[in-house]
C-alpha cells in the first residue's frame, strides 16, 4: 500500500481517527516527523522505549526473534496507529516499514503534555492501545482450535479492513508466521479459499486480493469482536492506563 494523504478516511479505527479535530491537529504536531522507504527498520527490538511513535501514512510490521532464532510477525500497524510499549522498557519487537511511511517520534513527556492538554485524547488513547481490545481482536483469529483456512480466513478479513481494495500486502509465508503454522498447511487453506472464489493471488504481486467479501465472511464462521470493546481507565496492569499516561 503506497503513501496516502491526511485526512483520506484510511485511519478508520486508529488513534487519529477516535480523536476530536482539534486533537487530531494537535497530534500531529507533535514530536519530530520521518520519512521511511520500505523495509527501513524504525525501531529493533530489545532496545529502549525511549519514545511513542504515530504512523501518519503507510503501514508498517513488528517482528520478533525467539531465542531459537525463529522469526514471529505479531502485527501490522496502520496509518493513524500509535506504537506505544512500557516506558523506558525494552521493546518487546523490531517495526520494518512494509511501504513508504511518514511518522511521528514522540517523547514519552510530550505525550503526558498532549493528553493533560486535550481532556477528550484521554479515552482515544486508551481505547486505541487498549490490550484487552487488541487481544480480543486477535483471539479471533488466532484461536488455535479453528481449523486454518477459518483462521486464515478470518486474519484476511482482519486485514481488508484497512488495506481493501488495494490488497493485503502478505506473502503466505507471512501469513503463516502471524497464525504459527507451516507454510504449506496455510497455502492449502489459501489456495482453498481461491478456489472457492474468496480471494486472489496475482502472480508476482505479493499481494491477496479480497474478491468475494460476503463468501469469506461466511467461511470466517462468527464476526469480528466488536470495535469498541477496551479496558476501563485505571485497568490494573494496564501499559496504557497504569503507567501515568
Amino acid at each position: 500500500m503506497g503513501e496516502m494523504a491526511a485526512g483520506s478516511g484510511v485511519w478508520s479505527g486508529q488513534l487519529l481517527d477516535l480523536l476530536d479535530a482539534a486533537g487530531r491537529a494537535a497530534a500531529l504536531t507533535l514530536g519530530v516527523e520521518q520519512v521511511l522507504d520500505s523495509d527501513a527498520v524504525i525501531v529493533w527490538q530489545d532496545k529502549p522505549a525511549d519514545e511513542v511513535l504515530l504512523l501518519v501514512t503507510g503501514w508498517a510490521r513488528s517482528t520478533s526473534i525467539t531465542p531459537s532464532g525463529r522469526v514471529l510477525l505479531h502485527d501490522l500497524h496502520h496509518p493513524g496507529d500509535v506504537l506505544a510499549e512500557r516506558p523506558g522498557g525494552p521493546r518487546t519487537a523490531t517495526v520494518t516499514a512494509g511501504s513508504t511511511v511518514r511518522l511521528r517520534r514522540i517523547a514519552h513527556c510530550d505525550v503526558r503534555g498532549f493528553l493533560a492538554a486535550n481532556p477528550g485524547a484521554g479515552a482515544a488513547w486508551r481505547q486505541s492501545l487498549c490490550p484487552q481490545r487488541r487481544a480480543a481482536r486477535r483471539a479471533w483469529w488466532m484461536a488455535p482450535h479453528l481449523p486454518v483456512p477459518r483462521r486464515v480466513a478470518r486474519l484476511l478479513l482482519e486485514e481488508h479492513r484497512t488495506f481493501g481494495q488495494d490488497g493485503i500486502p502478505l506473502v503466505r509465508r507471512d501469513l503463516a508466521a502471524m497464525l504459527g503454522r507451516s507454510a504449506s498447511t496455510v497455502q492449502a487453506a489459501v489456495s482453498g479459499l481461491r478456489e472457492a472464489g474468496a480471494v486472489d493471488v496475482v502472480a508476482g504481486s505479493r499481494r491477496i486480493h479480497i474478491i468475494d467479501v460476503a463468501a469469506l465472511r461466511l467461511l470466517a464462521g462468527e464476526p469480528a469482536p466488536v470495535d469498541d470493546l477496551h479496558c476501563p481507565p485505571g485497568a490494573e496492569g494496564c501499559v496504557v492506563c497504569g503507567e501515568g499516561w
